[in-house]
């Protein structure tokens, strides 16, 4: 998509149903680089690559909180996004409420974005390995004098 196709609205952000299931998502782990179904609702963000301007593409559901806030502080209401109108009514309400509630709704997360239950007990049991005690000085000289030294060769 170059700088003049597409919608004539000018912002960084655009919301589509996925023409295609060809393009990745580039939501946060574990959904990145996952394909994002056609017909799928998605959020582009607008970026620059190789001197054009194009859109990186992401699941709605994998929209964070962030990109939300970045969202609320370019537009006052979800109504003013590019691509809105051309939305279904449902998912009009979908972006409204997440739009005025900060985050999306859980059940808008896809599974592919969702951590495996196994996961979240794996992560509270991964804490420091301790290390053993450090040796006394005392201990260290007398097993230095206990050690006879190797002698170096000679040539």
């Amino acid at each position: 998509m170059s700088d003049n196709e597409g919608s004539p609205k000018k912002s960084g952000y655009r919301l589509e149903y996925a023409s295609s299931a060809r393009a990745k998502c580039k939501g946060p782990k574990p959904c990145a680089g996952t394909s994002i179904a056609k017909g799928a609702l998605r959020l582009g963000s607008v970026t620059d690559f190789r001197g054009n301007t194009t859109y990186v593409w992401r699941h709605w559901g994998c929209t964070t909180e962030k990109v939300l806030s970045n969202m609320k502080a370019q537009f006052t209401t979800a109504d003013e996004l590019d691509g809105f109108e051309d939305l279904n009514d449902e998912d009009k309400d979908r972006l409204r409420r997440a739009f005025d509630e900060g985050k999306v709704a859980d059940e808008d997360i896809p599974e592919s974005a969702r951590k495996p239950a196994g996961d979240d007990a794996e992560e509270g049991d991964k804490t420091k390995k301790k290390r053993a005690p450090a040796k006394k000085k005392a201990e260290a000289e007398a097993d230095d004098e206990e050690k006879p030294k190797k002698k170096r060769a000679t040539k």
